[in-house]
């Protein structure tokens, strides 16, 4: 089967993002459209301000200022103690799953014992 990686003729991403950066090469087949072409010569169906950019910050209407964040060793300490609470709930849950296996198969395991092993 041959490998997808060197195919001629599927561009990369990079060669179709940045043709300046890609030589064709001369096997004059069909050029791939560059990533900023519009299909069909279309222009842009919506005015340009319709959608926020994503470099806008985004304040919703009324809003009070901005609390600066807490600091980095007060975050740090509050998520070492939730997870270190999270897994001594998880450890307790562990081990009551692990007793109550236990309780329930050593009856069974005593018997078996007991039947196999002969006196003497």
């Amino acid at each position: 089967m041959p490998s997808r990686l060197n195919d001629p003729g599927i561009p990369t991403l990079t060669q179709r993002a940045e043709p300046v950066l890609h030589v064709p090469s001369s096997g004059g087949g069909a050029q791939a459209p560059v990533l900023t072409e519009l299909a069909g010569g279309a222009g842009p169906e919506y005015p340009e301000d319709a959608f926020p950019v994503l470099t806008e910050v985004a304040e919703p209407a009324g809003a009070a200022p901005s609390v600066p964040p807490p600091d980095t060793t007060v975050l740090s300490a509050r998520l070492q103690a939730e997870v270190e609470q999270l897994m001594r709930e998880a450890l307790a849950d562990a081990v009551e799953r692990i007793q109550a296996r236990m309780d329930a198969e050593l009856p069974d395991i005593v018997a078996r014992v007991l039947r196999d092993v002969r006196p003497g």
